[in-house]
């Protein structure tokens, strides 16, 4: 068993944890919607433009190196997010470790109040590749409308 000032400790900090990995999560979801919504953005201004068939090669290269930016920017600030919330999420699991969380009959009798498979379930979350591919899938098409457009 654990010290209660440890246990005091360890409780006051496993909410702390848990919010930080639910707000890397948000900030993650967050990034991706903005920065899909300034490439559609990007997208209809290039399409219901009258002046796009006026495109010179310089401008066409300008906007593709201009949306690969953008697209790339947003790429590494979710990866820099995805990367503190893995941090965040393995000290949570330490965090309920150390309070007894995936131990049989501490809490529910004859069962541990937390799955076992919750310890590792955040290793097989690719929910950044959604993030990744709808950012990227948006920059291809904004490239193939620039390209079709001149």
């Amino acid at each position: 068993m654990i010290a209660e000032g440890t246990q005091q400790v360890l409780t006051m900090l496993y909410p702390l944890y848990k919010e930080e990995v639910y707000r890397r999560r948000e900030q993650m979801m967050r990034l991706t919607a903005f920065g899909s919504l300034g490439l559609i953005a990007m997208l209809f201004a290039l399409l219901l433009s009258p002046l796009k068939d006026r495109l010179t090669g310089f401008d066409v290269l300008v906007l593709g190196i201009a949306s690969l930016i953008w697209c790339g920017l947003f790429c590494a600030l979710i990866l820099q997010q995805q990367f503190r919330h893995r941090l965040a999420k393995q000290i949570l699991i330490q965090l309920e470790r150390a309070l007894g969380f995936y131990e049989d009959g501490l809490f529910v009798e004859n069962h541990a109040l937390y799955p076992e498979e919750w310890k590792t379930a955040w290793l097989g979350d690719r929910t950044a590749i959604l993030y990744f591919a709808s950012l990227w899938s948006l920059t291809g098409l904004f490239l193939l409308s620039l390209l079709f457009s001149s």
